[in-house]
């Protein structure tokens, strides 16, 4: 972050690029991940069905990458989260984190526990989301 900070010098954009950095790895090496374990019997199928490179990438690879690549979109949402209330909270001048750091230096530690209970509860609703849309695009081999 302060690397960041000093590089873009600007607390906004630099939050942004700090959470971005952060979510992009699980979902990146998830989706390498995902697509190198593509069977080669399909891609030998989608050979034989003389499939072009676009629709053997929409109709084999991703349909079979997806599981992967929503695990770590999850992942990623995951990271993120715990990035941006972060960033928030060092740079930002509003937001939950900005109010929990706020609330901190004020020593109200009520106001601090309800704002971290409903980082946690706005976290689980999103794991709940994407555990959903995993559960959507799996399929059973």
């Amino acid at each position: 972050m302060p690397i960041a900070l000093y590089t873009i010098q600007n607390a906004e954009g630099c939050g942004i690029f700090v959470i971005f950095i952060c979510a992009l790895w699980p979902v990146l090496l998830n989706t390498s991940f995902g697509v190198a374990r593509v069977r080669r019997e399909w891609l030998d199928v989608a050979s034989t069905l003389e499939l072009g490179w676009m629709q053997r990438m929409w109709r084999v690879i991703l349909p079979a990458a997806a599981p992967t690549i929503v695990t770590g979109m999850r992942v990623g949402l995951g990271i993120a989260w715990l990035a941006i209330v972060a960033a928030e909270m060092l740079v930002g001048s509003s937001g939950i984190g900005y109010f929990v750091w706020n609330q901190w230096n004020n020593l109200s530690i009520s106001n601090v526990i309800l704002a971290v209970l409903l980082i946690g509860i706005t976290g689980m609703i999103l794991d709940t989301a994407f555990n959903a849309l995993q559960r959507s695009v799996g399929y059973a081999e």
